[in-house]
């Protein structure tokens, strides 16, 4: 294998890592854990708060690692670990760490997550895709069907604004998938950014359909859960993280996927 061709795979596999970032955290935290756990809406919306600061993936499994080798070197072990927030501050010291060792790196990168890095060496056309067209269009067809189920749920039950958002984002993804299968090439970041704007959409028609009532009933519920940690959270991943409880819950009562390459 020539060093091109190397370069090649290796900027790929960075870029899917990053793209499966939620997959990631998951596995390893479970790993080390040394039994099956299902990771529960909160501990997801805690990984997504991670992503949304800008934390690296492989800081974040840095941190993981760490803090089960603390765990490990304790003589007694009362409790098990089943939750993710038993990693919560070792993740945000390490970077802090992390941030540390990048200072003097360019303005511009510096807060990006290593694995979203530009190549200087290489243009975006000339590294590997993270994703197939195949596998992107296989997601957007398989977003529409879980959309039109949706749509079938709240059909003549007087829910306006999730119908409107629901029928705009399935127009919104047709027009994707038309440009995705005659492009000779698909930027992957800017496609990320096409979803995540169709996906904020949604989510402002399921916020309105909910009402303030639902949504602080909703904020409750998630501050409720993270009682036990708030003390030990930096106060915006705390926010971000019940914000992201709220959304999931949205989601999951109208049963919306979410659009994004990293639920790919």
């Amino acid at each position: 294998m020539d060093h091109t061709e190397e370069e090649s795979r290796s900027a790929s596999t960075e870029r899917l890592n990053y793209f499966n970032y939620f997959t990631e955290v998951e596995e390893e935290f479970v790993r080390r854990r040394g039994k099956p756990l299902l990771v529960s809406p909160m501990d997801w919306a805690l990984i997504e708060s991670w992503k949304n600061a800008g934390i690296p993936l492989h800081v974040v499994l840095r941190a993981i690692n760490q803090a089960f080798d603390s765990y490990d070197a304790r003589p007694r072990k009362y409790r098990k670990v089943n939750s993710v927030f038993y990693c919560q501050q070792e993740v945000e010291s390490t970077f802090a760490e992390y941030r540390l060792s990048q200072v003097g790196a360019s303005s511009e990168t510096a807060e990006l997550p290593a694995e979203a890095r530009p190549r200087k060496s290489r243009s975006k056309r000339e590294s590997s895709p993270a994703f197939p067209k195949d596998v992107l269009l296989e997601f957007l067809t398989r977003s529409d069907a879980e959309l039109a189920q949706a749509a079938t749920l709240v059909s003549g039950a007087n829910r306006p604004e999730v119908e409107e958002a629901v029928k705009r984002a399935r127009t919104r993804l047709a027009e994707i998938a038309v440009r995705i299968e005659s492009a000779e090439w698909v930027d992957e970041e800017l496609l990320e950014r096409d979803l995540d704007s169709i996906d904020r959409m949604i989510l402002k028609g399921l916020t309105a359909d909910c009402g303030q009532q639902g949504i602080e009933a909703l904020r409750r519920e998630a501050q409720s859960q993270l009682r036990p940690y708030h003390s030990k959270m930096d106060e915006s991943i705390y926010r971000q993280t019940v914000e992201n409880f709220i959304s999931r819950r949205l989601r999951e009562t109208h049963r919306i996927p979410r659009l994004s390459l990293f639920y790919i």
